[in-house]
C-alpha cells in the first residue's frame, strides 16, 4: 500500500530501511518468520525496489522452542534471513496497525482540543503532517475508517503504543 510506505518514510526519517528495537514486537514477528534462502531466490538490489519498505536484521544466535516442530533448533540470521511470505503479511498487517492507531491517535486529539476543527480538516492535515499525498489514500477511505473506529469507540480513548518500536 503506497500511503503506509509513505507513512513510513514519514516517521523514519526518509529512509525506506526499518531498524527494529531488539525487544521490539515487531522483532518478534520477523524473528519468527525467518526462514532459509529459497533455492530460487532472486536477490534484491541494495537500493531497493520502488514500493517496497525493507527492514534491518540483526545477527543472532539463540536457541529457541519451536512448538510445531517440538523441539528446541537454533535461530541464526547467519543462515535464517530470508523473510517468508507469510512474515512479510505479519509485517506489513504489524506496520498498518500502527498507521491506523497513529491515524485514530491524531484524530482523537486534534478534534478533542480544538472543537473548531472539521473532520475534513483534521484529515487533511493528518495527511499533510505524516506526508501522504491523496493519490494513494482518498479521503473517504480515512473518513470511513475514523467513523468506524467512533462507532466502536465513543469517548476515542486510544491506547499508547510506542511508535517507535522499530
Amino acid at each position: 500500500m503506497p500511503s503506509l510506505r509513505e507513512y513510513i518514510l514519514a516517521i523514519n526519517d526518509g529512509s525506506d530501511v526499518i531498524i527494529p528495537g531488539r525487544e521490539s514486537k515487531l522483532w518478534g514477528i520477523i524473528k519468527m518468520h525467518l526462514d532459509l534462502i529459497p533455492q530460487d531466490y532472486v536477490p534484491i538490489p541494495v537500493s531497493g525496489q520502488e514500493g517496497c519498505i525493507r527492514v534491518a536484521i540483526f545477527r543472532v544466535h539463540r536457541w529457541q522452542y519451536s512448538k510445531s516442530g517440538k523441539r528446541t533448533m537454533v535461530v541464526d540470521t547467519l543462515f535464517r534471513n530470508h523473510l517468508t511470505e507469510a512474515g512479510q503479511r505479519a509485517v506489513a498487517d504489524y506496520l498498518m496497525h500502527s498507521f491506523k492507531h497513529t491515524f485514530r491517535s491524531y484524530m482523537t486529539g486534534a478534534l478533542s482540543n480544538n472543537p473548531k476543527l472539521s473532520i475534513h480538516d483534521a484529515i487533511y492535515n493528518f495527511c499533510e503532517l505524516y506526508r501522504i499525498s491523496m493519490d494513494t489514500i482518498t479521503y473517504e477511505m480515512l473518513r470511513k475508517d475514523w467513523f468506524r473506529f467512533r462507532k466502536r469507540i465513543p469517548d476515542g480513548f486510544v491506547v499508547p503504543i510506542e511508535n517507535k518500536d522499530f
